[in-house]
C-alpha cells in the first residue's frame, strides 16, 4: 500500500511534473496479483521509500503484473510505469526496462533518480525470482536455439562490460545475466563481484549497451560447492583454491543452464583466455600477466564447447581503452578481490569465525614443540611468515596434521616437492603428451614435467583416476587440495586436485 491516497499522491505529484502526475492517475497496476509466480522488493519501510512488483507468468510471458509502493509521488509513478513497461512483454524485453527509461518516461529530475533506481531494483528481483523458481523464461515459439544468442556472465567490472560489448558488436544477440553467488555486507565491497553496487553497475552497463539483463540468485549452490568446500579442506589441514572450483561446479554450469532456457546457444565471460583448434581446447590468453586459463582448468570441456572469451587474444591494457573510449560505467573500476566471500582478503579471520579456535603445537621435525598456534588453517605450506616463533634460522611450515592439530616447520629444502598426485580429474585431451609444464598456483610459473609411469617425451593415453605428475624442477609451497593443470605447450591437457606430494630428491635450494 501506497503511504498516500490516491488523490492525495496526484496533488503532491503536481510538483513532479506533468507526466509524473498522469502517471499516477492512472495507477495502472496498483494492488496484489491473486497468484503471483514471482515477487521482488527494493527499499524499505524504514527509509520512507519501498517498491513491491508481483509477477504473474505463462510460458515465459508476463502476463499480470502489480505493484504496491510506499514512498514519493516518483517512486509510485515508477513503480507503475514498470507495470505499464512489463505487462505482456517477455521475460527479456522485461530484463531491458532501465532506469533512464523510466527517469525519462516520467522527466524526473536528478534528485529523483533513486525512485526509478528502486521501481527497476523490484522488477529484476521479481525476474531473478522467476529465473530461481524454475519457471518457464521463454514462449515455445522463442525456444528454438538462436546459434546467434549469447549470455554474458557480467560481474560489474570492466572485463565482462567490454566482452558483452564486443560480442554485441560482432552481431551476437547479447543477454546479460549477474550470478549473486555471495551476499554478505562484511564482503560486499566494490571490489566484490556480488556486492549490491556491482550487481546493479553490471545492469546499468548492460542496459547501456542497450542489452536485457537478469540476476541470479546462486548463492545457495555457491555456499555448498564452494564455501563450505573451502571450509572442510582447511579444517583437514589442506589448501583449496575455490575460484578454480566455482568454476568448475557452479558458475558455468548454472550459465550453460540458463542460456538453454532462455534459447540462447552460447555463453561469454571475460575471462583471459582462448579456445583453439578443432574440436576447440582450453588455451592460455595472450596476455600471459592476466592469464586465466588455470582457474578455467576445472571447467568441463561439455560446457566450454559452449563458451566463449571475445578477451582472450587482447592485453589488458587495451580492454580498459576500449572501456574507456566507450565511457562504458566502471572502466577504471578496481580489480575484484581474490575470494569474493572472504572480507577485506583475511582469510584467516574467516575461516576462524566459522572454524572456531583449535589449539595445538608447532614442531620441528624431530617433534620438539617450538610454539603454539590457534588453528592448523592459519598456515599453509612453505609459510614463512607470521608463525609466531623465534629460530636461529628461517623456518617454513614443511607439513600439517590437522589430525594432531600440529604444523611441523622446518628450513626450505624441506618443502622442496619433486611429485605431486593428481586426482578428481578433468581431461581436455583425450591424447596426452607425457611431457609438459604443470602449473600448481593461479600466478605460478609451468614448471616442466612429465606424467609418472610413461617415457618422458613419449605420447600416451591417461585413463587413470589420478595420475602422479613428475616435476623436472624443485617447486616449493606446495600443498594438498591445491589446483594442479598440466600444459601441453600453451593448451590445458587436463587438471585437478593435488591429493598428495612427494618430496624432491635431489639437491634442492637451502639444503646444507
Amino acid at each position: 500500500m501506497s503511504y498516500e491516497t490516491e488523490e492525495r499522491a496526484v496533488k503532491s505529484g503536481a510538483g513532479y511534473g506533468d507526466r509524473v502526475a498522469d502517471r499516477l492517475r492512472s495507477a495502472e497496476g496498483a494492488g496484489r496479483l491473486e497468484a503471483a509466480d514471482a515477487v521482488g522488493e527494493a527499499g524499505s519501510a524504514a527509509c520512507r521509500a519501498l517498491v513491491r512488483i508481483e509477477l504473474a507468468m505463462t510460458q515465459g510471458t508476463l502476463q499480470k503484473v502489480g505493484y504496491q509502493a510506499y514512498g514519493c509521488p516518483a517512486t509510485l509513478a515508477c513503480a507503475s510505469e514498470v507495470v505499464a513497461r512489463a505487462k505482456g512483454a517477455s521475460v527479456l524485453t522485461a530484463a531491458a526496462i532501465s532506469e533512464t527509461a523510466l527517469s525519462g518516461a516520467l522527466g524526473l529530475t536528478p534528485s529523483k533518480l533513486t525512485s526509478a533506481e528502486l521501481a527497476v531494483e523490484a522488477l529484476h528481483a521479481a525476474l531473478g525470482s522467476a529465473v530461481s523458481s524454475g519457471l518457464e523464461l521463454a514462449a515455445p515459439e522463442d525456444r528454438a536455439v538462436d546459434e546467434r544468442g549469447v549470455l554474458v556472465g557480467m560481474s560489474g567490472g570492466v572485463d565482462s562490460a567490454v566482452a558483452a560489448m564486443l560480442l554485441q558488436q560482432q552481431g551476437y544477440r547479447v543477454v546479460g545475466a549477474t550470478l549473486r553467488l555471495w551476499d554478505d555486507p562484511a564482503s560486499c565491497d566494490d571490489r566484490n563481484c556480488c556486492s549490491p553496487e556491482t550487481v546493479r553497475r553490471a545492469r546499468r552497463v548492460a542496459h547501456s549497451l542497450g542489452i536485457p539483463h537478469l540476476t541470479v540468485d546462486a548463492s545457495k549452490s555457491f555456499y555448498a560447492r564452494v564455501v563450505q568446500y573451502f571450509l572442510d579442506e582447511y579444517r583437514a589441514g589442506r589448501t583449496p583454491n575455490p575460484c578454480s572450483k566455482c568454476n568448475g561446479r557452479v558458475r558455468f554450469s548454472l550459465m550453460v543452464d540458463l542460456a538453454h532456457r532462455l534459447g540462447l546457444s552460447r555463453i561469454a565471460t571475460g575471462h583471459y583466455a582462448r579456445l583453439t583448434g578443432e574440436p576447440p581446447s582450453l588455451t592460455r590468453g595472450v596476455d600471459r600477466g592476466k592469464d586465466q586459463s588455470y582457474v578455467l582448468a576445472e571447467v568441463s570441456p561439455d560446457i566450454l564447447q559452449h563458451a566463449i572469451f571475445p578477451l582472450g587474444g587482447m592485453t589488458k591494457v587495451q580492454v580498459r581503452a576500449l572501456a574507456a573510449e566507450a565511457a562504458l560505467e566502471g572502466y577504471a573500476a578496481p580489480e575484484s578481490q581474490e575470494i569474493c566471500f572472504v572480507p577485506d582478503d583475511d582469510y584467516r579471520l574467516f575461516l576462524s569465525k566459522h572454524l572456531g579456535e583449535r589449539p595445538g603445537s608447532i614442531v620441528d621435525r624431530d617433534g620438539r614443540v617450538v610454539g603454539r598456534h590457534s588453528g592448523t588453517y592459519n598456515f599453509t605450506i612453505g609459510q614463512r611468515k607470521g608463525l609466531g616463533i623465534a629460530a636461529s634460522e628461517p623456518q617454513y611450515v614443511v607439513s600439517i596434521d590437522a589430525g594432531r592439530s600440529e604444523v611441523v616447520v622446518g628450513e626450505a629444502c624441506e618443502s622442496a616437492v619433486g611429485a605431486v598426485t593428481v586426482g578428481h580429474l578433468t581431461r581436455h585431451r583425450p591424447g596426452t603428451v607425457a611431457r609438459g609444464s604443470v602449473q600448481l598456483r593461479s600466478q605460478g610459473p609451468g614448471i616442466p614435467a612429465h606424467l609418472g609411469g610413461q617415457e618422458r617425451g613419449h605420447a600416451g593415453q591417461c585413463t587413470t583416476p589420478e595420475v602422479a605428475v613428475v616435476l623436472e624442477e624443485a617447486a616449493y609451497g606446495i600443498a594438498s587440495g591445491q589446483t594442479a593443470v598440466v600444459y601441453e605447450g600453451e593448451v590445458v591437457s587436463l587438471a585437478g586436485t593435488i591429493t598428495a606430494t612427494t618430496r624432491w630428491e635431489g639437491q634442492a635450494k637451502a639444503c646444507p
